[in-house]
């Protein structure tokens, strides 16, 4: 079904100029902008208190490292002007698994492909559909989830999205839906995406919560379905709590299987504060050293028959920072502090019994964001409120729920924030 957006995108084009119209293909026809994430963060773009986008900022404006802010006058000709091989540059391909190993110590290099460099983790998402999704393949996603995810798979590639909720009527996170779910599939082949910390809520599982799902996974699995395991591990390493801190790509990795396939998406955007950079990677989780070079090999034939290669430039300078740079990790471990305070500060105020005829949140425990199922008023409407009269942005997420990313509001301006959010409710209602 196309969207309302693309309907009238072809109507404008039709009226304007049939002739360009008839040039487009089917997709071309479905595709639109979204009034998502991205054009709510536009309309915020003047508040005061703009807690829409997924970037961290302070006072002074976006944070970043200055190990890797100066590696620019580091850097020889030959690593900024070339052209990048389609797969990335090897250095940092190898950097990379290196990092991916020291942090995930569950994790063998055998038991996983060398990453290949992407144009971050929406890249690697559209390698992953272009790979494995068909038309009417089944997506399946957490009822809370990222937006872009439906463009992606949904609109370029047609696939069905089917959900479950990951949160209890009380907010808390469960695994009982998943399971339940995968318990009941009975198709010959299934997508899931995994994203912790989740985007919006803010949430990643406990250890135990881990085992839940992974064992769910390999029960399905060992059903005869086939199982595309995306992890998308965006926002990997922002944990404000006692979670499981490897990845969950690397307990799939642990499960053998020839049914499922882990494919691990992460990167620098949001590890390294380095969001425009655009350099991540994909790793697929397979101990065959045959089926780790066949993918290779596809996933460059698709690079390069789209973007041809990636930004040579940044992934010089991420491969200078990721080589031995001590002073550069302890500006990161810096940054990563200044955002669990900021989360700690948020988890105290949300949940003051003084807010709980406004809202109720949802647990939280990682990343940049946290959502709160706010009562008695339209989310839409309430955003809008919000930047009319208290100079605050937020993101509506649908018909009940709002996101507040404290990754971009100042510790001491957080009561601030959730103070006014209370008082536009009491406005509004």
């Amino acid at each position: 079904m196309t969207s309302p957006l693309a309907e009238n995108l072809n109507n404008e084009l039709q009226q304007s100029n049939p002739e360009v119209y008839d040039m487009l293909s089917d997709l071309g026809k479905e595709m639109f902008y979204p009034k998502g994430i991205l054009s709510q963060s536009a309309d915020a773009k003047s508040t005061k208190y703009n807690a829409t986008i997924g970037m961290a900022t302070n006072d002074e404006g976006k944070m970043y490292a200055d190990s890797l802010n100066n590696i620019f006058n580091e850097l020889t000709p030959d690593e900024v002007f070339p052209y990048a091989p389609p797969q990335g540059i090897e250095d940092l391909r190898d950097l990379w698994q290196i990092k991916m190993l020291n942090e995930n110590p569950d994790l063998s290099k055998e038991a996983i492909s060398r990453p290949i460099v992407t144009n971050a983790l929406t890249h690697g998402l559209s390698l992953v559909a272009d790979l494995f999704v068909d038309e009417n393949d089944t997506i399946l996603l957490p009822t809370h989830n990222w937006g872009n995810y439906k463009l992606v798979f949904n609109t370029r590639h047609k696939a069905n999205i089917e959900t479950y909720p990951i949160f209890n009527e009380e907010g808390h996170y469960t695994t009982d839906s998943l399971v339940e779910t995968l318990e009941n599939f009975n198709k010959d082949k299934v997508i899931m995406i995994l994203n912790y910390p989740n985007n919006p809520t803010g949430y990643t599982p406990k250890a135990e919560e881990v085992k839940t799902i992974v064992n769910a996974i390999e029960t399905l699995a060992n059903k005869g379905t086939k199982v595309i395991a995306v992890v998308d591990d965006a926002y990997y390493g922002l944990f404000y709590e006692d979670v499981y801190t490897q990845s969950i790509f690397t307990a799939l990795s642990q499960v053998n299987s020839h049914n499922i396939l882990p494919v691990r998406l992460d990167g620098a955007t949001k590890e390294f504060f380095a969001w425009g950079f655009r350099v991540g990677f994909m790793t697929f989780g397979t101990k065959n050293d045959i089926t780790q070079n066949v993918l290779e090999a596809k996933v460059k034939g698709l690079i390069r028959s789209n973007i041809s290669s990636g930004p040579l430039p940044s992934q010089s300078a991420i491969k200078h920072v990721l080589k031995n740079n001590k002073q550069f990790d302890k500006e990161i471990e810096e940054n990563i502090q200044t955002l669990k305070d900021r989360y700690e500060v948020t988890k105290e105020v949300v949940y003051d019994e003084k807010y709980a005829y406004y809202w109720k949140a949802y647990d939280f425990n990682s990343g940049y964001f946290m959502a709160l199922k706010v009562k008695h008023v339209d989310p839409e409407i309430l955003r809008k409120h919000l930047i009319d009269k208290y100079s605050i942005g937020i993101i509506a997420l649908n018909d009940t729920d709002i996101r507040i990313a404290f990754s971009c509001v100042e510790k001491d301006d957080i009561p601030h924030v959730f103070e006014s959010i209370a008082k536009a409710i009491d406005d509004l209602k």
